[in-house]
């Protein structure tokens, strides 16, 4: 059946006139008559008849009257939803996030972003830098979080979005609490290391080779971000964290700083996309929402 005749017919069948259903479609009468008389002769069987100046539609006129309405309904439909998809205004978005984005400013950047875009399914997964590497690398995330510095892959480009910065935290009770002191004494003091493989367990012990200091006096080895923060809040040792993970408790007193004069360690929360591929539209609003204007790209 020949599409565009159909849509001719069905604008004649919408407004009573072929006159008024060419003028619509930016046709012609005699185009839009020599449309709807082949529509006819296709299907053989009459489909309007005259009715003085007007037309009348015939048993199976109206018949397929409510099929056009149904069809360029659906397409219709079909275009909205293309569109919106287009332009992100429905579609999913997948983060996969390092512990400390996931933990601290992906939440409020989330519910921001689903009050701008209701409609998008928005699934965020957490895991080390390594899995959300794979898992933006194998399309199963549009995007990935990672605090710090992330394994590098020539497939892999990121933009830097803040920089935090790794301290040395206390008890309040702490003999070390709110001073300034040396690395050197710092790991002579009972100290809580995260899991072996950690980044902070790194970048501690790069510290430590780097001002030639021994490593610290290991009271407690401890997996996991949050559970490191607890036992020292519980007031054993120091440990070695990000600034924004306990933000809340230095200001609430919880928690101290253990200041080190003039050694100032960044950790960058960055965000990944893959090499030469466009986000999908979801992901690249996201991306506009949450980007500082003057972020620092990299791959």
């Amino acid at each position: 059946m020949n599409l565009h005749a159909l849509r001719v017919f069905a604008e004649v069948a919408s407004t009573g006139s072929v006159t008024r259903a060419a003028g619509n479609l930016l046709l012609s009468q005699p185009a839009a008559t020599a449309q709807l008389r082949n529509l006819e002769q296709e299907l053989g069987m009459k489909l309007v008849t005259s009715k003085g100046r007007s037309i009348q539609l015939t048993p199976a006129g109206e018949r397929l009257a409510a099929r056009a309405r149904q069809l360029f309904s659906l397409e219709y439909e079909m275009e909205r939803e293309m569109n919106a998809l287009k332009i992100g205004l429905e579609g999913s978005l997948r983060i996969c996030a390092t512990d400390l984005p996931g933990r601290t400013v992906l939440p409020a950047w989330i519910v921001r972003f689903k009050q701008q875009y209701p409609k998008v399914h928005v699934q965020l997964t957490r895991g080390s830098s390594r899995i959300a590497m794979e898992r933006l690398l194998d399309h199963s995330v549009d995007i990935a979080l990672i605090c710090g510095e992330g394994p590098r892959d020539s497939g892999l480009e990121y933009i830097t979005l803040l920089e935090d910065e790794l301290i040395f935290i206390a008890h309040p009770d702490h003999p070390l609490a709110g001073a300034a002191t040396t690395l050197q004494e710092l790991m002579a003091t009972a100290f809580i290391l995260r899991e072996e493989g950690s980044y902070t367990r790194r970048k501690l012990f790069s510290l430590c080779d780097a001002y030639e200091v021994p490593k610290p006096r290991t009271g407690i080895c401890i997996e996991g971000m949050h559970e490191t923060i607890e036992a020292v809040k519980s007031g054993y040792g120091v440990s070695f964290v990000p600034s924004l993970a306990v933000a809340r408790e230095l200001k609430s007193g919880e928690l101290a700083e253990v200041r080190v004069p003039g050694m100032r360690v960044k950790d960058p929360i960055r965000l990944y996309t893959r090499i030469g591929e466009e986000p999908l539209a979801p992901a690249a609003n996201f991306m506009a929402m949450i980007a500082p204007p003057l972020s620092q790209v990299g791959s």
